[in-house]
């Protein structure tokens, strides 16, 4: 373990550059190069051992995620959950959502939203729109039907982001990280939901990055100030630039992934005509997140 946390306390802090250059060094010294530098296996996700729990927040603490196999364990909703709860994460957003809103398959639901097409979906962290208050932090996906053709992601830990625009644009990141910088807009009705959306950068209360961004234009609703619309242009002009440390791979029956609520995409896909062979994934949402330490 690297307890950056611990190390570098004011690694996030944009008025001191001290802690931020030593964990930066660090950080990118031991980022993983790929996605199988990523992989934990275990031998059954619902009963994870110490030295399984252990890689994991190895990994957690080194790019805020990894991809795990199940092992024995059932691919199913039970066994996610449980799974976050070995992690110390419990508090799901699950109650307050349609009960069959984390089944990531074809099914119709929810009006056929962009996690259940087959159409390519852009960079975001999911639940963007949530409050200030009360965000989602972690993000846990588990794979039990693949599609039948392409459906590969692309993750980018936000830390490697915030790396990237400190040194490159620190301007566009201090807007970011202390202006309120959109809301949320209801796709339905257009109507500005005021308590929703916020800042795009922010620390917790035990000093970890958390962030949200989306280029969906539908439930996004930015600010028109200058200095917003200026950072706002640099952060997507990174995303869409494919910017260094990107990692690219796709979950297979019986793989899924932990992360704090990590930046991803999703590539376009063929599914199965067969509504028993279909994509399906579960998805769980947290409030918590895991710490390494």
């Amino acid at each position: 373990m690297k307890h950056w946390n611990t190390r570098y306390p004011n690694r996030f802090d944009l008025e001191s550059d001290a802690d931020y250059k030593r964990w930066r060094d660090e950080k990118l010294a031991a980022y993983p190069g790929n996605v199988g530098d990523l992989v934990v296996e275990l031998g059954d996700m619902t009963a994870i051992t110490s030295a399984e729990k252990n890689k994991i927040k190895e990994l957690v603490e080194l790019a805020n995620m990894c991809v795990y196999t199940a092992g024995s364990a059932d691919l199913s909703m039970d066994s996610l959950a449980a799974l976050g709860r070995q992690l110390g994460v419990s508090h799901t957003d699950k109650s307050s959502r349609h009960n069959n809103s984390d089944e990531l398959t074809d099914s119709g639901i929810l009006n056929r939203a962009i996690p259940f097409t087959t159409r390519h979906v852009r960079w975001h962290t999911d639940a963007t729109y949530y409050g200030s208050d009360k965000t989602i932090q972690a993000l846990f996906l588990l794979c039990k039907q693949p599609a039948v053709e392409g459906g590969s992601n692309k993750v980018l830990d936000q830390e490697i982001l915030y790396i990237l625009l400190r040194d490159k644009d620190p301007e566009a990141l201090g807007v970011l990280m202390n202006r309120e910088c959109f809301k949320f807009k209801n796709p339905k009705t257009g109507e500005i939901v005021e308590n929703l959306g916020g800042k795009v950068f922010w620390t917790n209360p035990e000093g970890h990055l958390c962030h949200r961004f989306s280029f969906r234009k539908t439930d996004m609703a930015w600010s028109d100030d200058a200095d917003v619309v200026a950072a706002r242009n640099v952060l997507e002009s990174f995303l869409l630039n494919d910017p260094e440390h990107v990692i690219e791979g796709r979950l297979e029956s019986g793989l899924g992934l932990i992360s704090n609520n990590v930046l991803h995409t999703r590539e376009t896909l063929v599914d199965s005509d067969d509504a028993a062979k279909k994509r399906l994934l579960f998805r769980t949402r947290f409030y918590d997140r895991v710490n390494a330490c």
